[in-house]
């Protein structure tokens, strides 16, 4: 199996209050080293382009069992795992300087026609590019996430110029740091985020106006489900849930 490595290093804008990056941060990373592979072996953005498709993120699923302080230097590796029909599947594992593994994460990704906004075939030779060993199996397993039954809190926002990515659309973080933004205060302080799932439904555009709905469920430890809805609450843009462990 074929994969890429980037390093990065922790920079002041980068972290939180305690001095971590923040999960932004992280799958800011991924996000980065997924388009440096690309860019890579000759499928980046300028020949997506050409072809008139891009890749949209479908989902994330990312774990830290630690997240890196201001300073520090960690190396993001990744690999594709599948190519089938629309879809591709992407693996990521992060590493602290001495090599340790602080965290992992599953993507799944659409290959989309720009002119249509739909799906189209991925072309056969995607597979061979990127190295992707015929018949691997070791693909992640999605499963739907349970629905928000009890609004606990509920905030909006307004899509700014900011948020938007090169497919013309609200770039994938900014869900993540609208659904976090519902979490109760007493979690941020006294928790850390171990777990993020999201599953992103429907394009949002510049000048939309948004709601972040959040749910605690009733589980020990503080776990939440999130869901971005447009102004008029009829449409459902994303949803998620984090599941956080004591700091």
């Amino acid at each position: 199996m074929s994969g890429y490595c980037k390093e990065y290093e922790i920079f002041y804008f980068q972290v939180d209050q305690f001095g971590e990056a923040s999960a932004v941060t992280i799958l800011s990373f991924l996000e980065d080293c997924a388009t440096a592979h690309s860019e890579a072996i000759g499928m980046g953005i300028e020949y997506l382009t050409s072809q008139r498709t891009c890749w949209v993120l479908n989902r994330w699923r990312l774990q830290m069992e630690r997240y890196p302080r201001l300073g520090e230097k960690v190396s993001v590796e990744t690999f594709p795992t599948s190519f089938l029909r629309f879809y591709g599947q992407r693996v990521f594992t992060i590493r602290d300087g001495q090599g340790h593994i602080i965290g992992s994460a599953g993507s799944l990704w659409i290959y989309l026609n720009i002119d249509k906004r739909r799906p189209t075939r991925i072309p056969l030779h995607f597979a061979s590019q990127y190295g992707v060993s015929e018949g691997y199996e070791d693909h992640e397993s999605f499963q739907d996430l349970p629905a928000i039954t009890d609004i606990h809190s509920e905030i909006s926002f307004h899509v700014r110029r900011s948020d938007i990515d090169t497919n013309g659309h609200v770039n994938n973080t900014r869900y993540v740091e609208w659904m976090l933004e519902g979490i109760a205060e007493d979690t941020i302080k006294d928790y850390r985020l171990h777990q993020l799932e999201v599953i992103y439904k429907k394009e949002t555009q510049y000048g939309t106006d948004i709601i972040s709905r959040c749910q605690r469920t009733e589980s020990a430890e503080p776990e939440y489900l999130h869901l971005i809805l447009d102004k008029s609450g009829s449409s459902e843009l994303a949803c998620g849930k984090t599941v956080w462990t004591k700091r």
